[in-house]
């Protein structure tokens, strides 16, 4: 993947941890970034939207363990349940399967959508 992002915060560290060279100036947007965290409107469980890679994803976080998670990109669509104890299982689960979705080239496969 090309370079193409660094936020404020990672120059700042960047610069502290580099030797010798500066950060590049670059323009773009994080290929990963957390949108939203809330309260779902329905049921009050909580909820993470995220952009990963362009593809937008909608995670709802259930105490029994019965998640969810919603892929949107554009006009495909794909969701999955999975069943995790936490927040932080759910989001590992999420890029585990955004990962299978996707191959080499950053483009989706086949028809893993709803």
């Amino acid at each position: 993947m090309p370079l193409d992002f660094v936020s404020m915060e990672g120059r700042e560290m960047l610069e502290d941890l580099r030797i010798g060279s500066g950060v590049p100036d670059v323009k773009g947007s994080a290929p990963v970034a957390l949108l939203a965290c809330v309260p779902s409107a329905e049921c009050g469980c909580p909820e993470e939207l995220w952009r990963i890679d362009g593809v937008q994803a909608l995670i709802h976080f259930e105490e029994d363990g019965a998640c969810e998670a919603f892929l949107f990109a554009g006009d495909w669509e794909a969701e999955r349940t999975f069943d995790c104890k936490s927040m932080p299982a759910l989001r590992a689960a999420l890029f585990a399967w955004v990962a299978e979705i996707f191959d080499d080239t950053g483009e989706a496969k086949g028809d893993e959508g709803v």
